[in-house]
């Protein structure tokens, strides 16, 4: 609460400041032909117009973002929402999302010209996000769900952290409000909880991509919750523990994929059967990446907690039996995960930076008193350092902002060793990689 009153009286005082638009705003259209053909509000179309860029740079700007989108947790089907994007689409897209788009156009344009108006495009991303469920558009949550996750990113890449875990945790009131955690659940007596009533705000999907990308939309909000969360330590905004919150939604498939339909008819219990190592099968680069997440997050919690000198033997014991089930689960993980080659992906680098993490998480309490917990910390480091060796990191360009986290606790404990090579390589190459 303290810190969303914070965030408010920041915004508030921003909105105070007189905005100076100039005429010349680049590339500026007040035309709304993006979002639909009417000026009044229809179930596809939005009422106020929206500043977007000019015709002539709208496609290539919208094609640069949707080609590094993935990093900063762009979910929805790509070509539907190009085609949506530039008006090709009966739908269009829900008030806000095409505007916050635009802010991460403008953001990874490199154009000084651009970047001198980005906060004018910033003030209109959140005017449009705060009003986007207000909307009538048949994807008015999905595509809200959207617009927070990458204003999230946004800030979080920015470093204005709190601003960040606010729209963090709006993203997760609406996956959880909206009951994505529950898609395809075999427990037909899910609605009927407290949060029952708010599952339907979502009509049914009319086919299986937009079922997809509600998948989708949960995996990647319970990701960038569980990384962000657990970089700063602030309690999880998901538990798994609560009966109300328990996760039925399957993995999520990727949405390039050429096969959507190998959804499973019903699911339950999704991570709770992963956490105790029920083998799925599941190895869409969308499901690894959330399951190094759920790795990651559940390994530094587990070694947060302990505390030998307050611990009583009963405690000792359930910590000792949760770390070998954490450590075990963590190296079955390793194996199955594909290595890392010179062509590679993005994700699958970041998936391998995450699960090696978590093994530094959890034995860092042990590191300096036991030799075994010491080697899996600095063998984990090693990995992550012949893994970013190994990939074509200077073609990546940008990579998730987490990956920005995570290199002061390689670094950290390579210098243990003196492995200096090493450490200078991480300083060396890691800022080319814009996170």
């Amino acid at each position: 609460l303290t810190e969303q009153i914070a965030i408010l009286e920041a915004r508030i005082e921003e909105l105070e400041k007189p905005t100076q638009l100039r005429t010349t705003l680049p590339c500026l259209n007040l035309s709304d032909h993006h979002l639909g053909n009417s000026s009044g509000r229809t179930g596809s179309t939005v009422t106020h117009p929206s500043p977007s860029l000019c015709s002539a740079l709208k496609f290539r700007s919208v094609h640069n973002f949707l080609h590094h989108g993935s990093q900063f947790g762009f979910f929805l089907h790509i070509q539907n929402f190009r085609e949506a994007a530039m008006g090709h689409h009966g739908h269009g897209l829900a008030a806000g999302l095409l505007d916050v788009v635009y802010l991460w156009a403008v953001h990874l344009s490199g154009s000084e010209d651009f970047a001198a108006h980005e906060p004018n495009y910033l003030s209109r991303a959140l005017r449009m996000a705060a009003d986007a469920l207000s909307g009538t558009h048949y994807n008015t949550v999905l595509h809200a769900i959207q617009a927070e996750v990458l204003l999230s990113h946004y800030f979080l890449r920015n470093t204005r952290f709190l601003e960040g875990k606010y729209h963090l945790s709006a993203a997760v009131s609406l996956v959880v409000s909206s009951g994505l955690h529950r898609i395809r659940s075999a427990d037909v007596y899910a609605i009927r909880g407290p949060l029952g009533p708010a599952f339907h705000s979502l009509s049914q999907p009319g086919n299986t991509v937009e079922e997809c990308e509600r998948i989708n939309a949960f995996w990647t909000v319970l990701t960038l919750n569980n990384c962000w969360t657990t970089a700063d330590g602030s309690p999880s905004n998901i538990s798994y523990t609560m009966p109300d919150a328990r996760i039925d939604t399957p993995w999520p498939l990727d949405m390039t994929a050429t096969d959507l339909q190998a959804l499973p008819d019903s699911s339950i219990g999704t991570v709770t059967k992963f956490l105790a190592n029920v083998p799925d099968g599941v190895m869409s680069e969308a499901a690894l990446h959330a399951k190094a997440a759920i790795l990651f997050q559940q390994a530094s919690r587990l070694a947060s907690h302990y505390c030998p000198n307050i611990m009583n033997n009963e405690e000792l014991n359930q910590f000792y039996h949760s770390f070998k089930s954490i450590d075990t689960l963590i190296e079955g993980f390793k194996l199955c995960i594909p290595m890392i080659q010179p062509h590679s992906t993005r994700e699958m680098l970041v998936v391998h930076s995450l699960v090696h993490v978590a093994t530094i998480q959890l034995h860092n309490p042990f590191v300096v008193e036991i030799d075994t917990s010491r080697l899996r910390v600095l063998g984990s480091a090693r990995a992550i350092m012949a893994n970013l060796v190994q990939a074509a990191v200077n073609e990546f360009v940008y990579i998730d902002p987490i990956m920005g986290v995570r290199r002061p606790m390689c670094t950290q404990f390579l210098s243990l060793t003196a492995m200096n090579s090493i450490t200078d390589f991480v300083d060396g190459h890691l800022p080319s990689i814009h996170n």
